[in-house]
């Protein structure tokens, strides 16, 4: 007798399709303006805005003027350097250079994060405020579209 057992679905994990598409706009060496119109769902939010890479959304986020405060100043400089290792490893990767172990290291992070240009946050009670840069964990994400939705 074969006993019926729901298949095992980890709900933790990012969706494959996202994270692929994540994953390739992350290997992107020269800076995408526009970027790429995504709609997402996080917590019953509708979070929408411009796809781009993650070395290019720390470029963005350590360039802005409003944000004086030195830890968190610190903390963008060293999460920053993280993703530049990785955007230096591919453009090397891809004009057949050796790479080092820490640019290896980087490069093969898993993508566990999306990084929206001009997002917009809206949800039932107010709809989005000023666009800004908005970085979110994958797993969070419960479903998303092509395109720029308004709430």
């Amino acid at each position: 007798m074969v006993s019926a057992r729901p298949a095992h679905s980890d709900w933790n994990e990012p969706d494959s399709v996202l994270g692929t598409y994540v994953a390739q706009m992350d290997r992107l060496t020269d800076p995408v303006d526009p970027g790429v119109p995504l709609s997402l769902t996080v917590h019953g939010l509708l979070v929408a805005g411009e796809l781009i890479p993650q070395w290019q959304w720390f470029l963005e986020v350590s360039e802005l003027n409003e944000h004086q405060d030195a830890f968190y100043t610190g903390m963008a400089e060293h999460v920053k350097e993280q993703s530049d290792l990785a955007h230096g490893a591919i453009k090397l990767r891809d004009v057949g250079g050796e790479v080092t172990q820490r640019q290896h290291n980087a490069l093969m992070a898993p993508t566990r994060y999306i990084h929206l240009r001009n997002a917009r946050i809206h949800s039932p009670d107010r709809t989005g405020e000023e666009p800004c840069l908005w970085r979110g964990r994958l797993c969070d994400v419960s479903g998303w579209t092509p395109g720029v939705q308004t709430g």
